[in-house]
């Protein structure tokens, strides 16, 4: 812009001023022909009355006396017959002249009484104007008087005013164009920091200002962009913030949020979703949700859905390494036309899970309940119906309704203590306790029953004479020792081993229970712990167990801060092993 103002402006004062200089020569040009003209006019008709009763052809005193008449001399004069025959010259003899019948000013002269013309004299040599006037005497032979002027005069004063116009054009110019080029650049600097700072806008640096102090409308467009860019800048914080909080918002979300546009591309898309759905909400930005989403079933309600809002939409179920239970409520976008959804999915899997859990241990607590009071029904109406006058089986069944009673009763307490464990009513009193003299209480206890079972029950104490302490309740500790030697011994066969092996890792110490029995298989080690689940229920029940062991241990270890792990391999035996925290890893204030 700038250079398109300084060339127009340029254009326009060269062209004035050469116009203006042009006009100016021009006009002093015609000014001096013009009083030439005027002179040679005067000259002429004073010429006219000087020849009036002379005979001038015959006098050769003509010359001074015509000085005296014409004092601009030397004016040349020339007296001309009607047939063009000059008849006298003050500048050449008359005998060497040409006929000047067909002289342009004579013949306008003859014609209509004045002629007049400017051109080249081949007579003198000379640029020359001639002025010729009709004489209308009759008693003189001269029809025509002319006079001229060579115009070397003239041509060189209008060269001399040349000369000066010239130059001051050329410097009016150049002063006009510097002039010219300030006002353009006055007048577009502010322009172009408009244009820069609406660049750095455009960029994203918003809140920049233009320093304009002009009271123009330039200036008035300045203040006005700053007020713009002021305004923008908190336009756009408020949006920053408000995305932001959007944003802090969606992530904190349990729900996955997904919302789509008309051609079902991804606008928006929580890490909840990704984590559902399994995708990366990072890339997943613009592509089309059946591009990312793999599950048909979610496809499907987003076309529903996108036709028909009041469709319901059912529960969502797949298997895979992350089987999913997902409900999902789809909203449109308001408009007229459909402009996209809004997808909510909320992750039921582990409601799904809770309640089959629930479900199962309802139908095994009842079951467990309904076998021994099944039991123990039969054999009190076998006895009410006389067998209890039988002294040789009277026994039997009383010991079957005895054994049942206290498989009752140990089924209750251990429902009992887990209940109490999980609802944290527990209490316990935790101190330093020497694991090799709780191990050492645990085996000889169970020694007997691996003895009639011809089973080795082994300990493998830690190297070092330091003991192993932990931080923990006795009688928990003792419950988990006795749970888990007793399932080993179960569950190994006659002429297997049972090994003890306990010590300490940083600031945790570990009890390791170790069998050769049956094992478990490896789709069974992640819900042993839950509660009744049994790998084999008929031998679990054969062997008089409840159920409840594994899971009891596991709780009472996270209950003091540690936990529980089992690994296995079939037929070739499991080991259980619980990590506890160390007494000596414990605050001195705490122990």
């Amino acid at each position: 812009m700038l250079w398109q103002l300084f060339v127009t402006y340029g254009v326009l004062i060269v062209v004035a001023v050469g116009l203006l200089g042009y006009l100016i020569a021009s006009q002093v040009e015609r000014n001096e022909l013009a009083e030439i003209d005027a002179r040679l006019r005067n000259q002429a008709y004073l010429l006219r009355e000087v020849i009036r009763g002379r005979d001038f052809t015959k006098d050769e005193h003509w010359l001074p006396e015509l000085a005296k008449v014409v004092p601009e001399f030397p004016l040349r004069v020339t007296y001309i017959a009607e047939n063009g025959k000059v008849l006298a010259d003050s500048s050449r003899n008359e005998d060497e002249l040409d006929n000047h019948g067909l002289r342009p000013e004579i013949v306008e002269a003859l014609r209509v009484g004045e002629g007049k013309s400017v051109r080249f004299s081949n007579s003198v040599n000379k640029e020359m104007m001639y002025f010729a006037l009709r004489t209308n005497l009759s008693n003189s032979p001269a029809a025509v008087v002319r006079v001229s002027l060579p115009l070397e005069g003239v041509y060189s004063k209008v060269a001399g005013v040349r000369r000066l116009v010239w130059p001051a054009v050329g410097l009016t110019a150049a002063v006009a164009l510097l002039v010219g080029f300030w006002l353009a650049r006055r007048i577009t600097r502010p322009l172009q920091e408009l244009t820069a700072s609406a660049e750095q806008i455009a960029a994203g640096a918003f809140g920049n200002k233009v320093y304009s102090e002009g009271v123009d409308e330039v200036g008035k467009l300045a203040r006005t962009f700053n007020h713009m860019s002021e305004h923008l800048a908190g336009q756009f914080a408020q949006l920053d913030e408000d995305r932001q909080q959007l944003r802090t918002v969606l992530s904190s979300m349990e729900e996955g949020v997904v919302a789509i546009d008309a051609n079902e591309r991804v606008l928006v898309a929580n890490d909840r979703a990704g984590q559902l759905l399994e995708f990366s909400n990072r890339t997943a930005l613009g592509r089309p949700l059946w591009e990312i989403v793999r599950q048909r079933p979610v496809l499907e309600i987003v076309r529903y859905a996108m036709v028909d809002s009041e469709r319901p939409c059912p529960e969502l179920n797949w298997e895979g390494p992350l089987g999913r239970s997902l409900s999902v409520h789809v909203a449109k976008l308001p408009g007229g036309h459909p402009r996209g959804a809004v997808l909510v999915f909320r992750d039921n899997t582990e409601l799904r899970r809770l309640e089959r859990l629930r479900r199962e241990f309802v139908a095994n607590v009842s079951h467990e309940l309904k076998t021994p009071l099944a039991i123990i029904q039969a054999c009190v109406e076998t006895l009410i119906d006389g067998a209890v006058d039988d002294a040789s089986v009277r026994g039997q069944f009383l010991e079957r309704i005895a054994d049942q009673s206290h498989r009752l009763h140990n089924l209750i307490i251990d429902l009992l203590r887990l209940a109490r464990i999980e609802s944290e009513t527990e209490a316990f009193t935790k101190e330093a306790l020497d694991l090799e003299v709780i191990v050492r209480e645990c085996l000889e206890k169970h020694r007997t029953l691996a003895e009639g079972k011809r089973q080795r029950l082994e300990s493998t104490p830690p190297r070092g004479d330091a003991p192993v302490v932990a931080w923990a309740d006795e009688e928990a500790v003792q419950q988990i020792l006795d749970n888990l030697v007793d399932n080993a011994l179960k569950y190994t066969p006659e002429g297997g081993t049972v090994r003890v092996r306990w010590g300490q890792e940083a600031d945790q110490v570990f009890l390791e229970i170790s069998d050769s029995g049956i094992g478990i298989a490896e789709h069974d080690l992640s819900r042993i712990f839950e509660r009744f689940y049994r790998v084999d229920k008929a031998r679990s029940r054969e062997l008089g167990g409840t159920g409840l062991g594994l899971s009891i241990v596991k709780h009472l270890a996270q209950a003091m801060q540690g936990s529980v792990k089992a690994t296995s391999q079939l037929n070739k035996g499991s080991t259980f092993t619980v990590y506890l925290p160390a007494a000596l890893a414990m605050p001195i204030a705490a122990i």
